[in-house]
């Protein structure tokens, strides 16, 4: 009888190890309450941000509001992945701050892999980062669901093996280069722009991958074009400094439009510098659409009548008068998570205003983030399959994902080029609506769109 109990303890245990080493990395099927919600087990996820640092006014926003919306999907919707009866999995995340620093944030996302072992990435932040670690994440296996940058690090036309595990939603730079030339091209027919044609573009751009990326882009853009073309004047700036940005700055005298190129610690000294030149001063410029927040308009300059007018991209369509219903219901829900997060005390006045104003667009791109991530959890569980990678590629390649605030993305076939289609938007000087300080002048328009295809 005694061996009879004792093969029965070892069967067991021999099965509740298997269970164990057949369970997904990142994916708890125990059953657990949190704040009387009852999950039928956890998934973890992980990311890396810069709450510190360079970008901090990008990444405070990102990650005050990541970590508010994790708290609201638990306490307020029950979690992720629910199934049938409306029981889902908690969601675990764990969070470091890199402080603008590759190696740093290279180090943590492998922290991220190893040591805590989550099921995905969801959200990193930065192109110091994506350069510094996509092959690691790639080499791992592990999936990483939008990076909070548009390098092209991220970008596979057929991703194949472990690439096909990395899901970019925001355009990638060099798709940007080329709708940026294109919108330079097309200046004179923006209402008000000053712009009655266009014979000589300047593009100045920093030397890291974000700007060499749009300086690829758009020159690529610009060998493409047939018949007679405009002029065109190439600078790297690869300084901060507005005093020795007065050189490269010289260079763009005389054009009709000027893009810029490169990230929010790049282009207001660029612009500043332009506004300081007699000649330079008042040529519209075009930023990347990661600049395109009031966060980091060199206002002291932008404000004044006289001083260059600020286009860029808007992938995210936060100007009402552009927005669709279903764009509109999803900045209601945006907002309705924020004001929530004030009342229970999870934030301060002061950071909600940040999130609703200066820096909401970095706080939607947290959202978008999580929504997307949560579509293929949600496709799983209709499936009424088991949360692993393997099903949540099945799942993120099955059919294009919507990507609220703005349009969709295809991750099928292994495209993996994030969105295709940026509209365009215009700073407002004499804004008076904090959240409408940058206007759409014209909606979403892919490439082929732009050639008139």
């Amino acid at each position: 009888m005694k061996k009879i109990l004792s093969l029965a303890l070892v069967l067991a245990m021999l099965l509740s190890m298997a269970s164990v080493a057949l369970a997904e990395t990142g994916v708890d099927t125990t059953s657990v309450e949190k704040g009387g919600v009852q999950f039928k087990g956890t998934v973890k996820i992980g990311n890396v941000m810069a709450e510190t640092g360079a970008v901090s006014a990008v990444g405070i926003p990102y990650a005050q509001f990541y970590k508010l919306f994790v708290k609201y999907i638990n306490e307020v919707w029950g979690g992720v992945a629910k199934d049938a009866d409306g029981v889902g999995y908690y969601l675990d995340h764990k969070t470091y701050d890199d402080g603008f620093n590759g190696q740093a944030g290279q180090n943590f996302i492998n922290q991220l892999i190893n040591d805590d072992k989550v099921f995905s990435m969801v959200g990193n932040l930065g192109t110091w980062n994506l350069i510094a670690s996509q092959n690691d994440i790639v080499e791992s296996g592990v999936p990483s669901v939008y990076w909070g940058t548009g390098a092209d690090a991220q970008r596979y036309d057929k991703a194949e093996g472990n690439e096909r595990f990395t899901f970019p939603v925001q355009p990638v730079y060099g798709n940007e280069g080329r709708i940026m030339l294109l919108r330079a091209l097309n200046m004179p027919k923006i209402p008000d722009s000053g712009v009655e044609s266009v014979k000589k573009i300047g593009v100045i751009y920093s030397a890291d991958d974000s700007g060499t990326n749009i300086y690829k882009g758009a020159e690529a853009q610009y060998n493409l074009l047939e018949g007679e073309k405009p002029e065109i004047v190439y600078q790297m700036a690869n300084t901060a400094s507005t005093d020795e940005l007065a050189t490269a700055v010289a260079a763009l005298e005389g054009c009709d439009v000027v893009i810029i190129g490169g990230l929010q610690s790049v282009y207001p000294p660029i612009y500043t510098a332009m506004q300081q030149n007699p000649k330079t001063r008042g040529i519209p410029v075009i930023v990347s659409y990661v600049n395109v927040a009031l966060a980091y308009v060199p206002v002291d300059y932008a404000n004044e009548p006289d001083a260059s007018d600020i286009y860029g991209g808007a992938w995210v369509i936060i100007d009402p008068a552009a927005q669709t219903e279903q764009q509109k219901a999803e900045l209601a829900e945006f907002t309705s998570i924020v004001n929530w997060g004030l009342e229970k005390g999870y934030i301060p006045k002061e950071m909600a205003d940040v999130l609703l104003g200066a820096g909401a667009a970095y706080a939607m791109s947290s959202y978008i983030a999580l929504k997307v991530f949560m579509t293929g959890l949600d496709r799983i569980a209709a499936a009424g399959k088991e949360i692993t990678r393997e099903a949540l590629l099945e799942a993120m390649e099955s059919e294009p994902i919507h990507v609220p605030i703005s349009s969709s993305v295809d991750y099928s076939n292994g495209a993996r080029v994030g969105l295709a289609g940026i509209a365009f938007a215009k700073y407002d000087k004499n804004y008076t609506n904090i959240n409408a300080a940058f206007v759409t002048v014209d909606n979403l328009r892919s490439i082929e769109e732009l050639l008139g295809k």
